[in-house]
């Protein structure tokens, strides 16, 4: 049996929550047809689902949770009635529509010191060992926030853009959970940090910089692209559900 889950929306919603609802769709799926495959597939197609539904339907659903949990059942439902009748015919799943792709340029870029300090404040600000006005201090008045969930994971297809509501969004994405660390590290040459929720990597972000300021936030959640920064933690490659 599964225990019900509260409601997760985008706005507001933490990294734990957002990891931990993908984690039970995976897990009804894989129940349900007995193949990590399989569930992964009807996964990637409730996600498209909700995509596909303009933002002013979405905000209508009062439990995004358990409407994706009903259409992951139904999916699986229509796979083994297909089964059952026989070879599956190939069918195109509808694309999943992409976060804001592309980016502003990074402009002059902070010594190096400076982006230590500002990785680290970011680092503290998650952890609660610093205020806010921490982070807003390094944020530019024209800061954005893209979040890559790739269709793979519901997360806001709109940046997020100005000081205090970027600050904002971050402390509810990272901030206040337990189970949650953040590792420094270096994504393309660049000072980011590597986000991860019991142990399994779930982010990765990076950070832009113009005139001492941070300019973007990039924060990939999308599964595809986070292979290269699993750790020994996570669970064996081709693992689909922990």
């Amino acid at each position: 049996m599964f225990e019900p889950h509260r409601p997760v929306r985008c706005a507001g919603a933490g990294i734990s929550a957002i990891v931990g609802e993908r984690r039970l769709l995976g897990e009804v799926a894989e129940r349900l047809l007995g193949s990590a495959r399989d569930a992964e597939d009807v996964v990637r197609e409730t996600y498209a689902r909700w995509y596909a539904m303009p933002e002013d339907v979405q905000e209508e659903v009062g439990w995004p949770t358990a409407w994706l949990l009903s259409v992951t059942s139904r999916l699986c439902c229509d796979r083994l009635n297909r089964a059952r009748l026989g070879p599956p015919h190939a069918t195109e799943h509808p694309r999943p529509r992409e976060g804001a792709a592309g980016g502003r340029p990074a402009g002059s870029s902070a010594p190096g010191h400076r982006h230590d300090r500002i990785v680290q404040v970011f680092k503290d600000v998650c952890e609660g060992t610093d205020e806010i006005t921490g982070l807003t201090a390094l944020l530019a008045p024209d800061v954005i926030v893209i979040t890559d969930g790739g269709g793979r994971v519901r997360v806001p297809l709109q940046p997020v853009s100005g000081t205090e509501q970027a600050a904002r969004y971050i402390l509810d994405l990272f901030g206040g959970q337990a189970g949650v660390t953040l590792v420094k590290t270096s994504v393309n040459g660049g000072p980011g940090l590597i986000v991860r929720v019991a142990g399994t990597t779930a982010a990765v972000v990076v950070l832009h910089f113009c005139r001492d300021l941070v300019s973007d936030v990039w924060i990939v959640m999308n599964p595809d692209k986070l292979g290269a920064f699993r750790g020994p933690e996570d669970p064996p490659a081709g693992t689909t559900w922990t």
